[in-house]
């Protein structure tokens, strides 16, 4: 049989994915012991686009082995960090990775093993994690291809449609209420594992150091689109009224609520490709989540108006805004009961009103950056492994232009005025 190993390839994930990481990962996903694995080949497959990881590069991993007299077939998807070491530092591709590593190794296996224990396993809806490593120059970190169990991404650019956004928001309700319900019956061991995350986006010292100036640039783009989708509009008036310095401070206030009685695990990046759907065999629509690169420990508001306000348009939001926030609010405290922790006493449909008005500003700056980010098409994004030297804010790479289509300037106007009119700002 043909045995064809590049070690170079390895070597570009890390110094540490060699071939003993890949017997672990085939051991792991066949459930067979490592050292009857001797492996035949590998080779990576790119599967992110310019805009797609700003942080990491992520690529498919194809292994071929043999164990037991039988070769076999693995594919996993692998994170690693950028080669270029400018971009690394820039974007402080370190910090991301130590999070989402975290929140495999301490958080996510202390939920499925709790959830085990209530024969509710099926609840943490995340891909499996096989192999890490974790030092801040060398880290990466290997996990299950959910496409091989008929899971599909969903699109970047286009807003999602009604159904599509009840089964996220469902999931995203079932997310949450694993930390409510652990966190009442384990308070202390909670409390422990949620100080591991560190905030990773919103920080009084990453705005001064590299993050200044393109959040002028944010606040640029879009007072462009109010101007002129909406000219002399209340809410071009009111968020005018707005120095973006003074915005950006008060969700980096909201951000770090790490020890409100209300604060939960949040995935932080609530956009819909860190989603996955699959349509099971008997007609059921299921959910999966990825990228923790950004989880924090917030209030659940954060994940939900973020994804509210990236992922639909203000034809779905006039109709069905207040129906979403509901839908999630019951699938909350359904799975909250199932968990045997009671949502009136914990958090009650009152307590998450108020924290919608009074958090949602985190949705609306957010996507005050991922809109015009996701907008871009591929061709002209910045090639951040251009990058020849060291750079201290994220817009001197290069200027964000201000939206060209009208549908796109009035897509993100159009989240501007929903805020103003609810009173986010």
């Amino acid at each position: 049989m043909e045995i064809n190993k590049d070690f170079d390839l390895l070597k570009k994930v890390s110094a540490y994915f060699d071939e003993n990481t890949l017997r672990k990962i085939v051991a792991e996903e066949k459930s067979i012991d490592k050292s009857d694995i001797e492996i035949l080949s590998w080779n990576f497959e790119k599967i992110s686009g310019k805009g797609d990881n700003y942080l990491s590069v992520v690529d498919r991993l194809f292994i071929k082995s043999r164990a037991q007299q039988k070769t076999l077939e693995t594919r996993i998807i692998v994170k690693s960090m950028p080669e270029n070491v400018f971009r690394r530092k820039l974007l402080r591709s370190a910090e991301y990775f130590r999070n989402e590593i975290i929140f495999y190794t301490e958080i996510s296996r202390r939920f499925s093993k709790y959830l085990k224990s209530k024969g509710q396993a099926q609840l943490l809806s995340i891909p499996l994690c096989f192999a890490y490593h974790l030092d801040g120059d060398n880290d990466f970190i290997a996990l299950q291809d959910v496409t091989d169990l008929g899971f599909s991404p969903i699109s970047r650019h286009a807003c999602l449609n009604y159904e599509e956004c009840k089964y996220i928001i469902e999931a995203i309700a079932q997310f949450h209420a694993i930390s409510f319900a652990y966190k009442n019956e384990h308070r202390e061991e909670f409390e422990r594992i949620a100080s591991l995350l560190n905030e990773t986006f919103y920080r009084e010292d990453i705005f001064e150091t590299s993050f200044k100036c393109f959040n002028d640039d944010l606040f640029r783009i879009a007072r462009d689109a109010l101007a002129k989708e909406y000219p002399g509009s209340k809410g071009e008036k009111v968020f005018n009224s707005y120095e973006p310095d003074k915005l950006y401070k008060k969700v980096v206030d909201i951000c770090a609520k790490k020890d409100a009685e209300t604060s939960v695990i949040s995935q932080g990046d609530t956009w819909a490709p860190n989603f996955m759907m699959r349509r099971t065999k008997h007609g059921k629509t299921e959910i999966l989540i990825l990228d923790f690169q950004i989880a924090r420990c917030a209030s659940p508001v954060l994940d939900v108006v973020f994804f509210i306000y990236q992922c639909t348009d203000k034809k779905l939001r006039d109709r069905y805004y207040d129906t979403l926030l509901k839908e999630y609010y019951d699938i909350l405290t359904k799975t909250m009961k199932l968990l045997g922790t009671d949502a009136d006493v914990h958090y009650s449909w009152e307590t998450f009103q108020k924290e919608v008005k009074e958090q949602s500003l985190y949705g609306l700056m957010f996507a005050l950056m991922n809109v015009p980010l996701s907008l871009i098409p591929e061709n002209a994004v910045f090639d951040l492994d251009s990058i020849k030297e060291e750079v201290s804010d994220i817009a001197d790479l290069d200027t964000l232009p201000n939206l060209e289509k009208a549908e796109d300037r009035q897509r993100l106007a159009d989240i501007i005025l929903h805020a103003v009119e609810k009173e986010f700002i």
